[in-house]
């Protein structure tokens, strides 16, 4: 193998003397061996000449840094692609030599050489000239100075940067003239054009900077959250390490604990600072003064530019933090220079001519993220200033306290610039602890608000104001109206009739004409209309935050008792107070739910309120995701010292006289266990009224048979008793049928203590959330029992057996379950209340564009929905295959695939890999019935549960056992399908990630691929939608009469009702005024090729249907020029289903919900930037199309199906925001009806009732809303 001479002799075409470098930088960044090529002619000898120039440099990158050469090639493939591309050498060629120590393979790169200098050489410069200007000031008057300038300057004669020939001149002026006038002339004047060049290449660096940020942006990432992560556990990895083991070099360096303390603080207020969300961008990786090469005439050239790379995710797109090269050249500047000899005010000068060239630049930058990256660099350096003076005899601590009053100065910036003076008023009917959950939340919040720097909090509530304020409201003005009850319609009252100043708010505006307040906070039904009539009548430029606490209509479906004395009553009162909110919801500028699901009702509700908004054009409120606080409590108890035999106790805290709250599914999985062998278990019901506490315990002891086994305790305010009941537990459990949040479970995670909760609340969706609780906690907290609800409680009951085998898990393995909960605590120290507080004023305050989530540590993300990892890449990767035909190339859905991970080719691998992602183990059974490959030609599985019981078997039915309930369904996509897994994946990023909850699809659970009858077959696992198709109800239909059939046909009447509004919703994302003619092109032609496609069947086809094909032909062709002429005429463009037939919409009886499946052709109406291109009319023509269709097929009457039908026209037409073009909604029809047509043609024998049944559909599509009811 060639030498590395030989090498770059090949690459250069000529013969070269090779130079290694030496010293600090030698091993570059990578730690790859740098050389210089210096030409080297025919007759020169081995002996190297530096008076030659080197013409290249050379990176040798040993065997394990080969990923670094591949880096550095792709950022500069990278680099040139940008619009402007900033200046970077460039690699001339490429080679392989032998490692000079391993004899392995290493990669070899030539680049051109960086014209200039590099920016620390010239600090190193401008450092000598600094040293020696004050060196001729001392010996300017000084003889024996003189003396030693003269040695300094002969001993420093190769180093000192100055022209000597001009500097033997200046010794003819004689000695006093050289010393007192030349020589400090001479230098200052050198000093001068150092300090000229270093503010021109501070210019050039941030503007080169500036390009490489601005050249492509991203959004907010995984990626980009990691780095900011990092950082947070870098910086607070060292306040635990100063406050623990370092402590007393720290003590010994000066650093006391008062200063350790305030250290801690200054980290905790900038991390709570850096959560505002910036843009992603292209980055350098090491911006170091050492990586830019100056020239005057050319500007700045970057070399080691590897990391842009590394700042780009898989499919091209940047994660990178431009915070984190600016403050990172910034702070090294500071680093370098000081030690270079260059003074504090030209390294501040330096800086701030960097700072201003970048912001004229790039305004984008995120302030609090630049100020926690300095922090960062400033802690590094305070750490090795106290190494050092704890490491020598003579440290010097003036280097210890100056890094520590940098630091000092970088925090004090933080505060100053962060703390901009917010006013809030909180309108609440009540507040205070022992009130309710909605009056402790309030206390808490506002409690949280009120303890943010520069927060001012007026709480406006029904109650006398200083009990009110002196039990639960610290540095909060209380403004309280008389009253002895919580009465939200007396807030109302007052605000509408009154005047602020009346009841001792401040007046509308102060003396410079400015709102007293800056937020406005109202919570749900309680107080929300109140807060909106403040907000409008006195305060007008407050923004508005309105809580959704509550979901009427969710719980009325687990428990409809608690609105009223019969299910009717109850569903009433839960719709009237449903109503309230969505009357009031779409006011507010920001809508804030208490947790996911709450903040999903929030949408829901909100959505409701404003039916028609056209959804593209017009946004309504944000919504943000807030989570209530936990109070970490630490406990020392030794989670070795419990055995699995002692007494198990369970707790249950919460209203135990609200049905909703599972108490009797508690107590039948208790009771379950203690029948089936479990000794010295018992379960606490804390919440009973206390007058019912006597006849609630004797039933029970009666149907249990088992004394001491169930223990109810009265309701108590008291939270000092609550905390000691929660502590008392071996486990607290949460088993609602509904729960918005279930505020017990960061009450209880903060204290350490095990706990389960269920799986539809919105505890349980956070725990699940893996971006926020690591999966393995999550897991470990939440029960899996979204399937078994609505099954009353029994021994017998599989919902029962589910908690029975999670409370039975956590009493077998003891110290795992502590243990875990005392891991999970450590999480809920980021999410306290002033985490709340600062989430939610920073969502409503901080002008974000989109939804937002809080996350640790009062941060905020942009919503997303739940998705692994790999499911969330290969949704971002799906984005690649749009373009403005719908259809994608082949390479593209092809790469798509090859990115999914790998599945072994069996049934067995397959059934491992599902198991694996729903965390146990399922049994794999395919679809069966007439669509065993479902409707687009998929094969498809359904994931079974395998769970049981060893004391179950005896109880439970045999077979229902081995079938298991249906846990997931698994959708394989072979080469070769009309539309494949790349399309799927395409629409599921855009229903997941832009409708926001709008458009309920099962969520994809896990991705892969394999390879299924010899081809390779894309994998998605998905949940379980949640009912059933509208395609089973009217399978149903068919085989029923009297009156069932009649209450059958209400129920389908609903679900096609549910599928009109949900196709409405999906239609509201449209764009007035653009074109759909692209989306339908293909129809244009496929309506007449399906026409002539009869042609051959025409004598056919007259005889038995009276269709002429001519006739036919000229009607097709009449309605595609009519639609032509509607979509000029009207243009507009939507996203829609492709294939909204009746069995692709689920819907659920109980709770109204509609879930869209199939969603794969949904990419074909989004262009390639993810807009809308799609026309609607194809939905609604191919829903009734194939409503007409499957019910002909079904045995569906001719009534019922028009009934449908016109069910479904009206609902649509009463929510949808854009007109539909008749004609164009007759062509799809048509169409669609076309095809179906042609099929019945097909084969050997021709069923001729069957033909008629297609020729009659057709006929309807032609004549489609006759009755005008879309006019």
């Amino acid at each position: 193998m060639a030498t590395l001479g030989e090498v770059v002799d090949t690459i250069l075409g000529q013969r070269v003397q090779l130079r290694r470098l030496q010293g600090s930088g030698a091993a570059g960044q990578s730690g790859c061996s740098i050389y210089f090529a210096r030409p080297c002619d025919e007759d020169d000898n081995d002996t190297e000449d530096k008076t030659k120039r080197p013409i290249a440099v050379v990176k040798v990158y040993p065997p394990h840094r080969h990923s670094d050469l591949l880096d550095e090639l792709a950022s500069y493939k990278t680099l040139r692609s940008l619009p402007s591309p900033p200046r970077a050498v460039h690699p001339i060629g490429v080679g392989r030599t032998r490692d000079e120590e391993s004899g392995a393979l290493a990669g070899v790169v030539v680049y051109q050489v960086a014209t200039g200098k590099a920016v620390n050489t010239i600090l190193c410069e401008l450092g000598w000239i600094t040293r020696l200007r004050s060196l001729v000031r001392d010996a300017a008057m000084d003889v024996t100075n003189r003396h030693k300038l003269q040695i300094f300057m002969e001993q420093n004669r190769g180093d000192i940067p100055v022209d000597w020939e001009a500097h033997k001149a200046l010794e003819k002026q004689g000695v006093d003239i050289y010393f007192s006038e030349a020589l400090p002339a001479f230098f200052e004047q050198r000093y001068q054009h150092l300090l000229r060049d270093l503010r021109s290449a501070m210019r050039a660096v941030a503007s080169v900077l500036a390009k490489l940020h601005t050249g492509r942006r991203g959004e907010w990432c995984d990626a980009a959250e990691n780095a900011l992560e990092n950082i947070r556990k870098r910086i607070r990895g060292w306040i635990e390490e100063i406050q623990t083991d370092a402590a007393p070099g720290y003590d010994n360096a000066g650093i006391g604990v008062d200063r350790r303390e305030e250290m801690q603080d200054m980290v905790e207020y900038a991390i709570h600072q850096a959560k505002h969300r910036a843009t992603t961008s292209l980055t350098h990786g090491d911006a170091s003064p050492g990586n830019f090469f100056w020239d005057s005439n050319i500007g700045v050239t970057m070399i080691d530019y590897g990391g842009v790379r590394l700042s780009i995710d898989e499919s091209g797109k940047p994660t990178g933090l431009a915070e984190m090269d600016t403050a990172g050249f910034y702070e090294r500047l500071r680093k370098y220079a000081p030690s270079f000899g260059v003074s504090d005010d030209d390294v501040t000068s330096l800086q701030e001519t960097f700072w201003t060239a970048y912001h004229e630049h790039n305004m984008s930058l995120d302030p609090d993220i630049v100020r926690l990256v300095r922090l960062r660099i400033q802690m590094s350096r305070l750490w090795s200033a106290v190494d050092k003076f704890n490491q020598s005899q003579d440290g010097n601590q003036a280097v210890v306290e100056g890094e520590f009053q940098r630091l000092r100065s970088i925090a004090e910036l933080l505060r100053d610039q962060g703390a901009r003076k917010r006013n809030i008023l909180v309108v609440s009917n009540a507040s205070g602890c022992g009130k309710g959950g909605i009056p402790f939340l309030n206390q808490e919040l506002v409690n949280g608000l009120a303890g943010l720097n520069g927060v001012s909090v007026t709480l406006f509530l029904v109650g006398d104001n200083n009990s009110v304020s002196q039990t639960h409201h610290a540095n909060v003005t209380v403004v309280g109206l008389p009253g002895s009850e919580a009465n939200g319609e007396l807030l109302y009252y007052m605000a509408k009739v009154h005047q602020p100043e009346e009841f001792g708010l401040p007046t509308h505006r102060d003396a410079n004409c400015r709102s007293p307040f800056d937020l406005i906070i109202g919570h749900s039904r309680y107080s929300s209309a109140a807060a909106a009539l403040v907000r409008d009548r006195f305060y007008p430029a407050a923004k508005l935050a309105l809580i959704t606490h509550t979901s009427p209509l969710r719980k009325a479906d687990a428990a409809w008792a608690w609105y009223g004395g019969s299910r009717q009553q109850g569903y009433e009162e839960a719709t009237r107070l449903a109503m309230l909110d969505e009357r009031i919801l779409p006011k507010a500028d920001l809508a804030v739910g208490v947790g996911p699901v709450l903040t999903n009702e929030a949408r829901e509700r909100e959505w409701v309120g404003q039916l028609t908004r056209p959804r593209w054009s017009l946004t309504g409120p944000r919504f943000h995701e807030l989570i209530p606080g936990a109070h970490i409590v630490k406990d020392d108890k030794d989670i070795r010292a419990r055995r699995p035999d002692d007494p198990f106790k369970v707790l249950l805290a919460g209203r135990a006289d609200d049905p909703a709250k599972g108490v009797d599914d508690a107590i039948h999985a208790v009771w379950k266990l203690a029948e089936s062998g479990v000794e010295n278990i018992t379960i606490d019901i804390l919440g009973v009224p206390i007058g019912e506490v006597e006849k609630r315990q004797e039933e029970v002891d009666q149907m249990t048979g088992i004394p001491a086994l169930v223990r109810f305790h009265p309701f108590s305010n008291d939270q000092h008793v609550v905390r000691r009941s929660y502590q008392a537990a071996d486990l607290v459990v949460m088993p609602s049928t509904h729960e918005g949040f279930g505020m017990i479970f960061t009450e209880v995670a903060g204290l350490g203590i095990p706990i389960l909760v269920t799986e539809d609340s919105g505890a349980g969706q956070f725990a699940l959330d893996r971006s926020r609780i690591p999966a393995e906690l999550g897991d470990a907290v939440v029960v899996m029992d979204e399937k078994a609800y609505g099954i009353p409680a029994s021994i017998k009951s599989s919902r029962v057996g589910l908690w029975a085998d999670r409370i039975n898990q956590v009493r077998q393995n003891p110290i795992q379950a502590v243990r875990n909960a005392r891991e999970l605590q450590n999480v809920m120290r980021g999410y306290s209340w002033a985490h709340a507080a600062e989430a939610l004023l920073d969502a409503a305050m901080e002008h974000h564009e989109g939804d937002t989530v809080q996350t640790a540590h009062g941060s905020l993300l942009p919503y997303r929905p739940l998705l692994s990892p790999e499911v969330d890449a290969s949704l971002r990767c799906a984005t690649t295959i749009r373009n403005h035909n719908g259809v994608p190339e082949r390479e593209q859905a092809a790469a798509v695939v090859k990115s999914l991970p790998e599945i072994a080719s069996s049934l067995n691998a397959l059934n491992e890999f599902v198991s694996k992602a729903l965390g146990h183990q399922v049994i794999l059974r395919p679809l069966d019935g007439p669509h065993v490959k479902g409707f687009s030609g998929a094969p498809v599985f359904f994931a079974h549960s395998t769970f049981t019981h060893s004391y179950q078997a005896r109880q439970t039915d045999a077979a229902i056992l081995s079938q298991g309930e249906e846990l997931a369904v698994i959708k394989l996509f072979p080469a070769g399908l009309d539309n494949g897994i790349a399309e799927e994946l395409s629409s599921l990023e855009w229903l997941l990630h832009q409708t926001k909850g709008d458009i309920n699809t099962p969520t994809p659970i896990a991705v892969g691929r394999t390879t299924w009858d010899e081809k390779e077959t894309g994998v998605v696992t998905y949940r379980v939608a949640q009912g059933v198709s509208l395609y089973q109800l009217m399978a149903r239909l068919g085989l029923l009469d009297g009156p069932e059939r009649d209450d059958s046909v209400t129920v389908l009447k609903r679900g096609v009702i549910e599928a009109a509004k949900t196709l409405a919703k999906l239609h509201s994302y449209a764009v007035q005024g653009r074109s759909s003619e692209g989306y339908l092109e293909w129809y244009y032609d496929a309506a007449p090729g399906r026409v002539n496609r009869l042609r051959s069947h025409a004598g056919i086809l007259l005889e038995q249907t009276g269709i002429d094909v001519d006739k036919l032909d000229e009607k097709v062709h009449t309605l595609i020029a009519q639609s032509r002429q509607e979509i000029y005429r009207h243009p507009q463009a939507a996203v829609v289903h492709g294939d909204a037939h009746p069995g692709n919409f689920f819907f659920d009886p109980r709770s109204g919900r509609t879930t869209v499946i199939d969603v794969t052709t949904l990419h074909c109406s989004l262009d390639e930037n993810g807009n809308p291109a799609g026309t609607p009319e194809r939905d609604v023509g191919h829903f009734l199309h194939m409503l007409r269709r499957t019910g002909e097929q079904l045995n569906m009457r001719e009534k019922e199906m028009d009934e449908c039908s016109r069910a479904f026209l009206t609902a649509y037409k009463g929510t949808a925001s854009g007109k539909l073009g008749i004609h164009t909604l007759r062509l799809l029809g048509v169409c669609s009806a076309l095809s179906f047509v042609g099929h019945a043609l097909q084969g050997p024998s021709i069923n001729g009732q069957i033909l008629k049944q297609q020729a009659k559909i057709l006929d309807d599509m032609f004549c489609l809303d006759q009755s005008g009811l879309l006019g």
